[in-house]
């Protein structure tokens, strides 16, 4: 475990200062490259989700192979993941498995049919309800365990919008924008109040707001700490995102101020994206749902917004080149575009050691295309 162990703090740090210019539109020597490993040769998903002793063994593992192999742009971050439906549990609702534990969980059932029942639900308790405590008790446990240059995600949480998706019964999630605005408002408000005290918790946990990449899932490390995640506005009109959910994210950005949006594509509402108050900087997406909205992006976040590409769909050494090629070709001068590999456990040392050489030749020369603010 050399690489853990001998981490270089003044280099992770201008590592770090490389995205802090990026986020700000300020010259660099190349655009950062960001690296995760989910590695289930070991331990199945719900294996890994159900233990967070486990969970902590193979964050360490993963990071230090990443420190070891990459020469540069790695960050550390290590992730707690119990699923995604943290908020759902604290209403009582159970995780539900497929038969195949390597895939994600989902929630058992909805507890709303019909939206009077939002007046019912009591506020949950942040620190005791749900998967709460148990994301509490190994958030203070990687923190405590590991060294300080390796940050730590949030608890991936959703957004008040993907909690109504849980919560809600699907044909009345849709149907309600129009018929029962009162009470979606009511409810979302409510989620939004639960996930601000979540996350409160979250950050008491690890001991600062510092030790976080952001205050949710993503573990590409961002000097705005904010985040809020809204798959499901992928199926809103930008009405319905302006109505109900920029209000709602926005008592996190308030909270927390900067950072992203994420919405793995597509992105119907891309133009709104950084309407937020206050401002956010940029969106964390999927390449393969949102590589068709690249033009869009281009003209919503022209030297404004940053946006990371996650290329998080098994996509080989060849499809990830192919696919930053793309985006530098498209976005630059005008917007920076950060790419992020979600690697397994099929890539070998020298195809993560490859695809970073490969990599870095694009965004350095994607860097010297670009319109930076002190070219200006």
């Amino acid at each position: 475990m050399d690489g853990i162990k001998d981490i270089d703090h003044h280099e992770i740090e201008k590592r770090k200062d490389r995205v802090r210019k990026v986020w700000e539109y300020k010259k660099v020597d190349h655009i950062p490259i960001g690296f995760f490993i989910d590695d289930f040769s070991d331990y199945s998903l719900k294996e890994l989700c159900e233990n967070g002793e486990l969970q902590y063994k193979e964050n360490v593992k993963n990071i230090d192979r990443l420190l070891r192999l990459l020469p540069d742009d790695y960050i550390p971050a290590a992730r707690v993941w119990p699923g995604y439906m943290t908020i759902a549990t604290m209403f009582g609702l159970e995780p539900h498995w497929s038969d195949d534990p390597n895939q994600a969980p989902g929630i058992s059932e909805h507890i709303i049919f019909d939206m009077s029942d939002v007046y019912r639900l009591k506020m949950p308790d942040a620190g005791k309800d749900g998967l709460m405590p148990f994301n509490l008790k190994w958030l203070d446990y990687f923190s405590k365990n590991l060294p300080g240059d390796v940050s730590l995600t949030g608890i991936d949480l959703g957004g008040p919008l993907n909690t109504a998706k849980d919560l809600i019964d699907t044909n009345l999630l849709y149907t309600s924008f129009y018929d029962s605005p009162e009470e979606y408002h009511y409810f979302l408000n409510l989620a939004a109040d639960l996930q601000v005290n979540c996350y409160e918790q979250i950050i008491k946990a690890v001991g600062s707001i510092d030790r976080l990449t952001c205050i949710d899932y993503d573990p590409m490390w961002g000097p705005g700490k904010g985040f809020v995640s809204d798959d499901v506005c992928a199926t809103f009109s930008p009405e319905i995102f302006r109505e109900f959910s920029i209000p709602y994210s926005n008592k996190i950005f308030q909270k927390w101020r900067g950072g992203r949006i994420h919405n793995c594509g597509p992105n119907p509402s891309i133009h709104l994206y950084l309407h937020h108050d206050p401002g956010i900087n940029g969106l964390n997406c999927s390449y393969k749902y949102s590589k068709d909205d690249i033009l869009k992006i281009k003209k919503a976040f022209s030297g404004k917004g940053i946006v990371e590409f996650a290329f998080d769909n098994g996509e080989s050494v060849e499809e990830i080149v192919k696919g930053y090629e793309e985006l530098a070709d498209k976005l630059a001068p005008d917007v920076a575009a950060i790419p992020f590999l979600w690697l397994d456990d099929t890539w070998s040392d020298e195809g993560i050691k490859d695809v970073h050489h490969e990599l870095k030749q694009i965004s350095e020369k994607y860097s010297n295309e670009m319109r930076w603010i002190t070219d200006r």
